[in-house]
């Protein structure tokens, strides 16, 4: 069985502040080589955001938003979808993205913030799964 600890991410998302501007996440996108930002929380009584490049095509460039002033949380995710279990079997993490609509859940400890498993992490889980299968028949 593979579990949600076997599959995270190790590397930390990019993270932008939420009074940034729209252009100033597509440029850190593009300089950082990712496709999705983790929006800060502005305090403890706040939740964290995700912004991706989905997000600016239907939130802002399909709506012909001015994209120096709309701010990053008017089209970011938020709060962000996220599951805290590490022993998950990677089942339960994949129907949760489906119930959800999204391709990236974020992992957390209660207040820590451990990382991410997207879908290509669990597309490859399976494969790994599957040919390690054919290698033993």
């Amino acid at each position: 069985m593979v579990r949600l600890r076997d599959i995270i991410s190790i590397s930390k998302p990019v993270r932008i502040s939420s009074d940034a501007t729209v252009d100033e996440a597509l440029v850190t996108m593009i300089e950082n080589k990712t496709d999705f930002l983790l929006v800060n929380r502005t305090g403890i009584d706040d939740a964290y955001g995700m912004i991706t490049k989905r997000d600016l095509i239907d939130g802002v460039v399909s709506k012909g938003l001015d994209m120096t002033s709309t701010p990053v949380v008017e089209c970011s995710r938020k709060p962000v979808v996220a599951v805290n279990n590490l022993d998950l079997d990677i089942r339960w993490v994949a129907k949760k993205m489906s119930n959800e609509g999204v391709s990236k859940l974020m992992v957390f400890d209660r207040e820590d913030f451990l990382g991410y498993v997207s879908d290509v992490d669990i597309l490859r889980a399976v494969a790994g799964k599957s040919s390690a299968g054919r290698a033993e028949a």
